[in-house]
């Protein structure tokens, strides 16, 4: 009986171990995906200036349910593709569910070069947030200067 109960419980704890392994790897392959697409869209920027903007607004720079935004470094959203209406809003005082400041970290980022801001935010069509993480990286265009940015629900 006793045999039986270690090889349930090594049985299960494999299951686990594997699961959050593989987890780890679709977490990992959804990063390096968000960071490819916002070098892309910066290199695109850094090319192009304001007149990269409506080829972001396609739906060829969305991915699942992950697409690419474009803010100044004063805040304004520039490129918002889920609603073009919310272009031009000032989104320095966003703040997820719990509070946090993600406006300003976004900023906070971009101003570093990049970085990873991770927070709660409900899903499209939800109500109750999920977590959170958006990739940020700096776009230069002659001397104006770009947060670009990209998430996904993990």
């Amino acid at each position: 009986m006793n045999k039986t109960k270690l090889v349930v419980v090594i049985s299960m704890v494999l299951v686990v171990v594997a699961g959050l392994f593989f987890q780890g790897q679709f977490e990992n392959k959804q990063k390096t995906e968000l960071v490819t697409l916002v070098d892309q869209a910066v290199q695109l920027i850094e090319e192009k200036g304001e007149n990269a903007f409506p080829e972001l607004r396609s739906s060829s720079w969305v991915h699942n349910d992950s697409y690419v935004f474009v803010w100044g470094l004063d805040g304004i959203r520039v490129v918002y593709p889920p609603d073009p209406s919310g272009e031009g809003k000032n989104m320095t005082d966003l703040v997820d569910s719990d509070g946090k400041p993600i406006g300003q970290l976004f900023i906070k980022a971009a101003i570093n070069g990049s970085g990873w801001v991770e927070y709660m935010w409900p899903k499209p069509g939800e109500i109750t947030p999920s977590i959170k993480i958006t990739y940020i990286k700096r776009a230069n265009y002659q001397n104006q200067t770009y947060l670009v940015g990209s998430g996904v629900y993990i």
